[in-house]
């Protein structure tokens, strides 16, 4: 999915038509240099084009995930890859984790040695980076995904979940307008954003 195609469907549903504005931060460049590599295509058009300038929170299931601005973004990540309490680094965090966000600690990144493999959910506290999910195929996807959750969470019932003998619900008419788009928009990566709904 393709960032046009993303915020074209974005607009449709979000209040004001996009969920951050633009940064045209020209990040790119810079990042390439840290990170000493060639980043991927669609990596520079989101640094350079569209990542916000500041911290942007969208609402999930528990923590919030926060798509980080401009300036958090770099090699160096506090409590990954570096702890600036004792200026020091912190091993096993593999070089080629580019990290966008986080949710709850779980970052959420591209692996710059293997892009192909779509935007990431990595656990944290697990004794190593490589438990985790697939949440999409492309940055526009996990943006759009991310801005549908958090439509689906704050723009219908008060109380946005269910739980009782039936399980752990999302409540009806955010159920009703979310689980079909999210079939169409995540495709496979479906149960990354609604298993932990047994209404899904």
């Amino acid at each position: 999915m393709t960032f046009d195609e993303a915020f074209a469907e974005i607009r449709r549903f979000w209040p004001g038509g996009l969920p951050f504005e633009f940064g045209h931060g020209a990040a790119a460049g810079r990042l390439a240099v840290e990170f000493g590599r060639e980043l991927p295509a669609e990596l520079v058009t989101y640094l350079d084009a569209i990542a916000p300038a500041e911290e942007v929170d969208f609402s999930t299931i528990g923590n919030p995930l926060y798509l980080y601005g401009l300036d958090r973004l770099g090699v160096r990540q506090d409590g990954y890859n570096w702890n600036s309490v004792t200026n020091k680094e912190i091993l096993g965090w593999p070089a080629g984790f580019f990290l966008l966000g986080d949710e709850g600690a779980d970052p959420v990144l591209i692996d710059l040695d293997h892009p192909g493999q779509g935007i990431q959910k990595r656990r944290h506290g697990a004794g190593n980076w490589e438990t985790g999910d697939t949440l999409a195929a492309t940055i526009g996807q996990f943006l759009l995904c991310s801005a549908a959750l958090h439509h689906a969470l704050t723009a219908f019932e008060e109380d946005p979940f269910v739980d009782d003998e039936r399980g752990f619900n999302l409540a009806p008419q955010a159920a009703a307008w979310l689980f079909p788009r999210l079939k169409t928009w995540a495709g496979p990566y479906y149960a990354a954003w609604c298993s932990d709904f047994d209404n899904a």
